[in-house]
């Protein structure tokens, strides 16, 4: 910059977003130790004060600040599964030029997730929240930013009391230590759970801290696990990482340093002065979770910092705050449940291409019984392209469930005037409409047609093919009137026997030929009179003998001659 550089800034502003070093280090000593603070600019400024010739000043910060702007909603996973290291990739790549600034990710925990969702939060926020959730830890040293296990430390540092160390503070901490961790997996209908947590303390100080808080605090501490949990496994995962978190914060060492290299991460043995004399042993070995590094005008250097115990493999929880996912609208993209579940996968308005995983369909009630294995209750599946309604398990947005269909104003219709048409479409054209008052019709693309006439109190059913009643037995009842309509051929079978009853006249027209086939005996019992009118001619003819009787008379009218046959002799008597 120019020396002529003032509150307009016009030169200062080029450092805005450019990549910041400090570098700390022995003045006037050779090949002196080193360590870096590499972070970005994010504010510049003029100040001046009476009448001096003003200043210009640069702040600078970690990179993550970078991830930490702006709240942002992704998805991760949904139509394929992804590794907990490529999220974290993603995410950080989003935010930060790895180019530019170092970036190490390495997961402990290695198995796919399903679905996994950053909801209206920031990207550190995310990254923060997954790590404390599976059990990862989540910081920058300084120069690079670490997500996963902890790496392997470098040769540790000495701190030494009354030498480079001063103002310490040690303390044991009474800590949570026990908390337990549920969880629901619906595919297999099963539920999750875990052991309890065990953390490895080595040092002999943070053991006996971590020991006094296990078997001290012991207030319960049951939650759900902040995952998508599809195993014990997972659910164990999740519970030893939240049991770590709070079980480093048990032993905490503070003090002021003059030594210039401490950064979040590394390691340092600690040596205290010996009770009743000036020397000086080995105590325990720390690592730095926190450092404040300070230097004056003339080089003079102040550092505190806060430690935990080196050998746990957890820091401390990372500040993170939970989202909570509200209801919301999805389009459902496919119901081809691989698994034949039922489910569905669907796209937010917040989706480009990605989708959910297959998530279940809220119904009114679902079940089985000891007579239905599966789809007992209310089973409808949205289509694809349906409206539907989002909901999620614990507020949380990596699982959510389908809640039901929603109408808009390209496909709803209503229940026309006064509200009175209720219905159930399928895809098809299938149907089943109620009227209020009026009627009751199931239909469907065919034609057929059920129609219960509520005003009237009729029942119409229509088929434009066939029409097939089964049953093992059929009872009809008709209080007054019975007509048949047949329009061409009428066909009657009965297997064994049939009684026909008939109060008054029974009416019998045909039109054409009319045939009686009877395999037995044909008996007609008559209490009054019998005429039978042919305006053609009448035979009765008999294989075998036939016999006609009278109580009474017998008589043969003809207008013109009787004829009595007989192939040998006759009798009339």
């Amino acid at each position: 910059m120019d020396d002529d550089e003032n509150h307009e800034l016009n030169a200062a502003q080029q450092f805005i977003g450019k990549r910041l070093t400090a570098m700390f280090s022995y003045k006037d000593i050779e090949d002196s130790p080193e360590r870096a603070f590499v972070g970005v600019i994010m504010e510049v400024g003029y100040e001046q004060q009476e009448s001096s010739l003003g200043s210009i000043v640069i702040t600078g910060y970690s990179p993550t600040i970078l991830l930490d702007l702006a709240p942002h909603t992704q998805s991760f996973g949904g139509q394929q599964s992804i590794s907990l290291d490529s999220i974290a990739e993603q995410v950080i790549k989003e935010g930060i030029n790895k180019d530019k600034y170092q970036v190490r990710v390495d997961c402990a925990y290695t198995k796919n997730l399903l679905y996994a969702a950053q909801y209206n939060e920031t990207h550190y926020n995310y990254l923060a929240r997954m790590a404390e959730a599976y059990g990862e830890q989540f910081f920058y040293d300084g120069e690079v930013l670490h997500f996963g296990q902890l790496p392997v430390p470098e040769k540790p540092l000495e701190l030494i009391y009354g030498s480079n160390l001063s103002d310490v503070k040690v303390k044991m901490q009474a800590r949570h230590v026990n908390p337990t961790f549920y969880g629901y997996s619906s595919s297999r209908d099963q539920k999750l759970t875990s052991v309890e947590a065990q953390v490895n303390h080595v040092s002999d100080i943070a053991k006996r801290a971590y020991q006094i808080s296990k078997s001290k605090i012991t207030t319960p501490s049951l939650r759900v696990a902040p995952i998508r949990a599809s195993t014990d496994k997972d659910i164990e995962a999740s519970q030893n990482g939240a049991a770590g978190s709070n079980a480093s914060e048990v032993f905490v060492t503070t003090g002021s340093t003059s030594i210039p290299f401490l950064y979040p991460g590394c390691t340092a043995d600690l040596r205290m002065r010996k009770r009743d004399t000036h020397e000086t042993g080995y105590f325990t070995k720390i690592m730095i979770t926190e450092v404040y590094h300070q230097v004056d005008g003339r080089g003079h250097y102040t550092g505190r910092f806060e430690a935990i115990a080196s050998d746990s493999g957890h820091l401390p929880r990372p500040d993170f705050e939970l989202p909570l996912a509200e209801a919301q609208v999805a389009k459902v993209i496919s119901n081809a449940d691989p698994e034949n579940q039922g489910r569905v996968q669907v796209r937010f308005d917040w989706q480009l291409h990605d989708t959910t995983d297959w998530i279940r369909v809220m119904t009114p009630d679902a079940g089985s019984s000891s007579k239905v294995s599966k789809n007992r209750g209310f089973m409808a599946i949205p289509e694809v392209g349906d409206q539907v309604m989002i909901g999620f398990q614990h507020n949380h947005p990596d699982r959510p469930f389908v809640m039901g269909g929603m109408f808009h104003g390209k496909v709803g219709a209503g229940g026309g005037v006064d509200n009175r048409v209720k219905s159930l479409q399928t895809r098809s054209g299938h149907r089943l409409i109620f009227t209020e008052d009026e009627s009751i019709i199931l239909t469907d693309k065919s034609g057929n047609e059920i129609k219960l006439d509520t005003e009237g109190g009729n029942i119409n059913i229509t088929a434009p093919e066939t029409m097939t009643f089964k049953a093992k037995n059929m009872n009809i009842e008709v209080g007054e009137n019975l007509r048949t309509n047949v329009g061409m051929n009428s066909t009657e079978s009965v297997g064994m026997n049939k009684t026909t009853n008939i109060g008054l006249k029974h009416l019998l027209s045909i039109g054409a030929d009319f045939a009686t086939h009877v395999i037995g005996k044909l008996t007609y019992f008559i209490k009054g009179d019998m005429e039978t009118h042919g305006e053609k001619d009448q035979k009765m003819v008999s294989l075998q003998e036939m016999q006609i009787s009278s109580l009474g008379e017998l008589q043969h009218h003809s207008e013109k001659q009787v004829q009595n046959n007989s192939a040998e002799r006759s009798k009339s008597f």
